[in-house]
């Protein structure tokens, strides 16, 4: 235990950067500040609506990345999209980094027919760009390597004492528990990025957010260890939580910030 304490220390990858907030009496939903130009709720959305909402998103989403980390090459927060329009590929969003170290967005059209206004649009876009800001990809990575690392202490101490454990399966097994560690609590990371990002760019999260509510990407959450997604009922309440407390800085005269964790 003090050893995976440890070198989860050194590793500096242990929990979230920014505060999640909760859900509670004192964050009503509705109201927040919504000036983006939007089609018709209630249709699908079309590549069409993509682009124009993408043309809001992701200067937002820019501005607040290089506002958090003033440090970062000019590379990093330029965000590169992509529409995936092949017909094949599944309905899903993700974040990468590219060799050129540009943060990337993967946006598969056949999403769009799920979605029934632009602000889920926005939702999905600033979610993503959300986990680059919260730098979840290198501190994947650095849990991986903890958990292989610690698979390896573990096959090694079976070994000595005669029993039969195959070291690199004990690393593999050991990657992808580690890479899984904070999983669910990186979504509700980039959530609660992801709702202030919507929200600068003049998008309603809490309605984006209702995108969770989809039978197709619905989630009923699980074991942290097992699921990398929580709950979709967790997610609307954390990203309502968020629009509480962007209406409250609003309301005092402040940009909406993320408040750091700590």
């Amino acid at each position: 235990m003090r050893l995976s304490f440890a070198l989860c220390l050194s590793l500096a990858a242990c929990g979230t950067t920014y505060a999640v907030p909760i859900a509670g009496p004192d964050a009503p939903s509705s109201g927040s500040q919504v000036t983006a130009p939007s089609a018709p709720p209630g249709r699908a959305r079309t590549p069409a609506d993509f682009a124009r909402v993408l043309a809001r998103v992701e200067p937002a989403a820019e501005r607040l990345c290089r506002q958090e980390r003033p440090d970062a090459p000019a590379s990093w927060c330029d965000y590169r999209v992509t529409l995936i329009r092949d017909p094949k590929t599944p309905p899903n969003a993700y974040q990468s980094m590219g060799d050129d170290g540009r943060p990337d967005i993967h946006f598969a059209a056949s999403l769009l027919p799920i979605m029934r206004d632009d602000d889920e649009i926005a939702f999905v876009l600033s979610h993503e760009a959300g986990h680059h800001i919260a730098g979840h990809i290198p501190k994947q990575g650095q849990q991986q390597a903890l958990g292989a690392m610690l698979g390896g202490l573990a096959a090694a101490m079976g070994n000595a004492y005669g029993l039969p454990v195959s070291q690199d399966e004990a690393m593999n097994v050991g990657a992808t528990l580690g890479g899984r560690a904070y999983g669910q609590t990186y979504e509700l990371e980039a959530d609660t990025l992801g709702a202030f990002i919507a929200a600068r760019a003049g998008y309603d999260p809490e309605r984006g957010a209702a995108f969770f509510e989809r039978p197709e990407i619905a989630s009923t959450g699980g074991l942290p260890i097992l699921t990398s997604h929580p709950g979709s009922a967790q997610r609307e309440a954390t990203v309502a939580a968020a629009a509480a407390e962007i209406r409250r800085q609003r309301a005092s005269g402040r940009e909406p910030t993320p408040d750091v964790a700590g």
